[in-house]
């Protein structure tokens, strides 16, 4: 996506599945989650109708990074708007199945680089269309100093986050929050962001990805 370019859909409204489901398949775009021929915008009616969300402790995920590779990369890699709405719609059932007390939504934040290049901030926009379905406020609480990209570490080093990478870009006038990214793989990350959260007043915090670890050991 060119620098600066949001949502290239914005123009047709947010009503027009039909416009945008033409659009994609005059560009050749398959559905991200079996690479099928795409029967409805961003993941195909027989992929959306097999998300469910699972939960681990407080956490609530849509699967394993290897069955949930295509999605992720699409929202990462491929003007993620088309993909964000059915992902978002069943992390948000989720957490209503959950019955957390959530009182607003944040988002893990991305280095400025990397968002500059992508125009977004693909955990950003799965938590503001998450806020809207559960009809919470969105809040950019976090920011973020530069380090080194998680999958570019490893594994054993990526528990270890350096003191000082994120910090609260404001004060916190709620106490319940729901946490989105959208990778879980060790938790450094998502527990680092909890800290900064916490420190600054924060009760409770519950988290949403789209993909996490098969294992329980994070």
């Amino acid at each position: 996506m060119p620098l600066g370019v949001g949502d290239p859909y914005r123009h047709l409204g947010h009503n027009c599945g039909a416009k945008r489901m033409l659009i994609e398949r005059l560009l050749g775009a398959r559905c991200p989650l079996c690479g099928g021929e795409l029967d409805a915008p961003g993941v195909c009616l027989s992929c959306r109708a097999r998300l469910r969300s699972r939960r681990r402790h407080n956490l609530i995920f849509l699967g394993s990074y290897r069955e949930m590779r295509g999605a992720v990369r699409a929202l990462k890699f491929k003007g993620g708007y088309r993909t964000a709405d059915p992902l978002a719609q069943s992390l948000a059932e989720g957490v209503r199945e959950a019955g957390w007390p959530v009182e607003a939504v944040t988002a893990v934040p991305t280095v400025w680089w990397r968002r500059l290049g992508r125009g977004y901030n693909p955990a950003e926009l799965l938590g503001k269309r998450i806020a809207k379905l559960l009809r919470l406020p969105y809040e950019c609480l976090v920011g973020r100093r530069y380090s080194q990209s998680q999958t570019r570490r490893r594994r054993e080093d990526r528990v270890n986050i350096r003191p000082g990478t994120f910090y609260l870009l404001g004060d916190i006038e709620y106490g319940s929050w729901l946490l989105v990214d959208d990778v879980l793989t060790t938790g450094a990350t998502f527990k680092a962001v909890e800290r900064v959260l916490r420190a600054g007043g924060a009760t409770a915090v519950f988290g949403a990805v789209l993909a996490a670890p098969e294992y329980k050991g994070w």
